[in-house]
């Protein structure tokens, strides 16, 4: 017992901050550039790229010189010199080859990195809306548990004094259970939300949380457009994505170098010349006249002449690596096509559903929500109209932060499907 009572002493008396993570607000700006400086895939990306610029300097390569000796033992080195000399092979005609396959490989993979980069953006953008429309939600079912437990409040004071029968009563306090029960569904979400965020940007020793403490309908602080502004239609915007798309230029690159590959494959059949020079010696004891004797000696050679085996297999493999690259830029294309629609289908869907809210549902909810309290308090209606009225006015009021946090996701999925920071298609380097 004693043991343990020092035990609880001990850790009473330890620092609780380890268990306490730090918490920061975070802009939308600085969580894509936290994030595209610190997700794993992006830092995979980028040794990516540094591995294929490597590899235009390995596909250069020169070839390295050996060194040789002849030293001739005994009676054999009478009359004979002895040697030592160095070989060198120069290649003809494939470095150069290499060289531009490799360097529009490492091209393609640069264009990986950067539609990876608008991947992750659109997916932080995404997170962060999300994350704002679940607070925003939980913003307003909080108002509406004060509102139902005041409005209880009120109603159990009318029953008391007999002005309202005691089923009023009734009526409001499962009206208050229901709101704290709406509302603690709401928190959780919230906080799913928020790790989700979190885990997006890569973030452990530090809880990060959005700079607004609820949706805001400023567009332009969450990189989106106003949705009454005019856009590109569909046709314009499908025709710059298929120019600009970075896994169609990726893929259009890889048929590249699978075209200079097999340039590159083809000129194996052409053979090296192999240089060797040195310096050669005949001591005293081994020349014929008695007298040292030196000098150099320089020699060439053919080597790997394609008689034996003339690299068939790696052409006809490289001319298929030019039809798999092919068959990737069409399936790609495809691709791309569907989504670019798919994604402007559902953003102008989104568009006309928050444009509607704006101009008649919202307006029209407030009024009802007013009209009503007004009516409740001056007993025109009874508790139970009121609340056929505060659950559509509830209703409404989530359905709008539902369709503005639509409406922020599908403009960010639109800017990733065509690959821009802007739908005016404006070519701008990524953050």
């Amino acid at each position: 017992m004693k043991k343990v009572l020092i035990l609880l002493f001990i850790l009473l008396l330890a620092p609780s901050s380890f268990a306490i993570q730090e918490e920061r607000k975070i802009s939308l700006k600085d969580a894509i550039e936290l994030a595209i400086r610190t997700n794993p895939q992006m830092e995979l990306a980028r040794l990516d790229v540094d591995i294929a610029r490597n590899k235009i300097f390995e596909a250069n390569r020169l070839q390295n010189p050996s060194i040789h000796t002849f030293q001739n033992i005994p009676k054999a080195g009478v009359g004979n010199p002895q040697q030592v000399g160095v070989d060198y092979t120069i290649e003809l005609f494939k470095r150069g080859k290499r060289k531009e396959t490799a360097k529009t490989y490492s091209l393609a993979v640069s264009d990986h990195q950067k539609f990876l980069e608008y991947g992750l953006i659109a997916e932080v953008k995404k997170s962060y809306v999300n994350l704002l429309v679940k607070k925003s939600k939980y913003k307003v079912l909080k108002e509406q548990e004060q509102l139902a437990k005041e409005l209880y409040e009120n109603i159990k004071q009318e029953v008391e004094k007999g002005n309202l029968p005691k089923t009023e009563e009734i009526q409001a306090k499962i009206a208050v259970n229901k709101s704290i029960m709406l509302t603690n569904v709401a928190r959780t979400e919230t906080i799913t939300a928020q790790n989700y965020f979190n885990s997006v940007l890569n973030t452990s020793d530090i809880n990060l949380d959005t700079k607004e403490d609820f949706l805001p309908d400023n567009y332009s602080s969450l990189m989106a457009i106003s949705p009454n502004e005019k856009t590109p239609d569909l046709k314009e915007i499908k025709e710059y994505a298929l120019n600009n798309r970075y896994d169609l230029l990726m893929a259009q690159k890889e048929a590249e170098a699978a075209k200079k590959n097999l340039e590159a494959t083809k000129n194996l059949r052409i053979p090296d010349v192999e240089l060797t020079g040195g310096y050669a010696y005949q001591t005293k004891g081994m020349s014929g006249d008695g007298q040292f004797q030196s000098g150099g000696y320089v020699g060439a050679r053919l080597v790997n002449i394609p008689i034996l085996y003339n690299f068939k297999p790696e052409i006809d493999n490289a001319k298929i690596e030019i039809q798999k690259a092919e068959l990737k830029y069409e399936d790609a294309k495809i691709d791309a096509i569907r989504n670019i629609t798919d994604a402007y289908e559902k953003f102008v869907i989104a568009r006309e559903n928050l444009n509607y809210y704006n101009k008649e549902i919202l307006t029209n909810s407030r009024e009802l929500m007013e009209a009503s309290k007004k009516s409740l308090s001056n007993k025109e209606i009874d508790f139970t109209t009121f609340l056929v009225s505060k659950k559509l006015y509830l209703e409404l009021t989530l359905g709008y932060q539902d369709a503005l946090g639509e409406y922020y996701s599908s403009y960010a999925d639109l800017l990733k499907e065509i690959n821009s920071d802007s739908i005016y298609l404006t070519k701008t380097e990524t953050l």
